[in-house]
């Protein structure tokens, strides 16, 4: 999973033909399982180039144009739009189901 921590990178990252922000901050105990289950289904799909993190913290701004309102939170985006935003990580089956529908497409 990579770290972006500028907003040119997150503005490059979200107009990839597929990438995946995983939204967290840095003392939220859920935020760490949910990066644990997170890379293991990234890996499991060969998605870790397209998977990126980023402290909320830093982008209050970004937070409200996501309308992310509690953290972890996952976006997926295709070609610039958000297409899909969880918030409830459940299991990494439910993450690898997740990851796949956007990969074959």
């Amino acid at each position: 999973m990579i770290e972006l921590d500028k907003e040119v990178e997150i503005e490059r990252a979200q107009q990839e033909s597929l990438s995946v922000l995983f939204f967290y901050t840095p003392f939220c105990s859920t935020c760490k399982i949910a990066e644990r289950m997170l890379s293991i289904a990234s890996a499991a799909n060969g998605m870790k180039e397209q998977t990126y993190k980023v402290n909320l913290n830093y982008f209050p701004d970004l937070a409200e144009k996501l309308t992310i309102q509690s953290v972890p939170a996952l976006t997926i985006f295709e070609n610039g739009q958000a297409k899909e935003t969880i918030f409830a990580f459940e299991s990494v089956v439910r993450l690898n189901t997740l990851l796949l529908k956007y990969k074959k497409r």
